[in-house]
């Protein structure tokens, strides 16, 4: 396929923890007078983490646990714990979509990326080994989509490296996958997309390199 590209991983590795000496893992417990909203961030974070039973979504954060991150993600999860070091907090781990919340964003007019990533069925996850290939923008019709930038701008703030990636479960490597929402709007906006293919041909997890 013309528009892919066999890609040679080239992650630096570092310690990201510092050396802290006071280092705490706490259970969210919300206040009473905070309240869900639902917004594109809900939708995304909850597809992605029903994605797998007993799977793990982590968002580093700089310090500080905003309002909409509280509100529109976390509220929406059963068991979030938070990750401090010196008393601040630096990481979110969501895991338990909750099913009223999930429920009412699948009854919903789902934003046509977040679908094509993850509003399909799931398949049974089989480990196989992989080949990392590149998505060739110079041949993907660009899409654009102003309410999912708002996803995409939560996602480079909450990665801990300029690289993230997002676990699948419903992609099948075909031709016509270059028409798909997702991969039109994300090959264009960052700095390279990737795809993580095993030798029957399913693609397990996406890559994304930000500018």
């Amino acid at each position: 396929m013309k528009w892919l590209k066999q890609y040679e991983e080239n992650d630096q590795f570092e310690d990201t923890l510092g050396g802290s000496l006071n280092f705490r893992i706490k259970k969210f417990i919300p206040e009473s007078n905070v309240t869900k909203k639902y917004s594109i961030l809900t939708e995304f974070f909850l597809l992605l983490g029903a994605q797998h039973d007993d799977g793990v979504t982590s968002l580093y954060v700089h310090n500080n646990m905003d309002k909409p991150l509280i509100e529109e993600i976390m509220m929406h999860f059963d068991d979030t714990k938070v990750v401090f070091e010196n008393e601040l907090p630096t990481e979110i781990m969501l895991r338990k979509p909750n099913q009223e919340s999930l429920s009412l964003i699948r009854s919903t007019n789902i934003n046509p990326i977040t679908k094509d990533l993850f509003g399909k069925s799931n398949k049974e996850y089989v480990w196989r080994p992989v080949k990392l290939y590149k998505v060739l923008p110079e041949f993907m019709e660009k899409y654009e989509d102003a309410e999912f930038d708002k996803v995409l701008d939560c996602l480079k703030n909450t990665s801990p490296s300029p690289t993230t990636t997002l676990s699948l479960s419903s992609w099948t490597l075909k031709d016509s996958l270059k028409e798909n929402f997702a991969i039109r709007y994300l090959a264009h906006k960052c700095k390279n997309l990737c795809l993580y293919i095993d030798d029957e041909n399913n693609i397990s997890t996406i890559k994304l390199e930000f500018h």
